[in-house]
């Protein structure tokens, strides 16, 4: 493979793993490491999202835990980094924890 081949690929794979699609979950998970501010953040940020109107891409999930019922497939929303730092500027946190979890978000993309 020629030098300049690979970086192309290379420079494709990461244009594409920086525009892929993640839940607000999973952009929330990669800013904090505690759980409930993860859920707490979440929460906020999908309301705050409503709020905006900000539509992501709705895809399936099927859930795994077997508490409720495992096997079910539910709805889910992507969202890309310019749309979460877009609902992270507009979330208004009031908790120290929340506030550096949103300028985060806000900086990520």
């Amino acid at each position: 493979m020629l030098a300049a081949t690979r970086t192309a690929r290379q420079a494709l794979r990461s244009r594409r793993h920086a525009n892929q699609k993640r839940t607000i979950a999973t952009f929330v998970g990669k800013t904090t490491t505690d759980t409930a501010t993860a859920k707490a953040v979440t929460a906020a940020l999908r309301k705050t999202a409503r709020t905006l109107r900000a539509t992501g891409q709705l895809g399936k999930v099927q859930t795994r835990i077997g508490r409720v019922a495992a096997g079910v497939i539910g709805p889910v929303y992507r969202y890309t980094a310019a749309q979460i730092a877009r609902i992270a500027a507009a979330y208004r946190p009031r908790k120290a924890e929340y506030k550096t979890v949103a300028l985060r978000l806000a900086l990520a993309a």
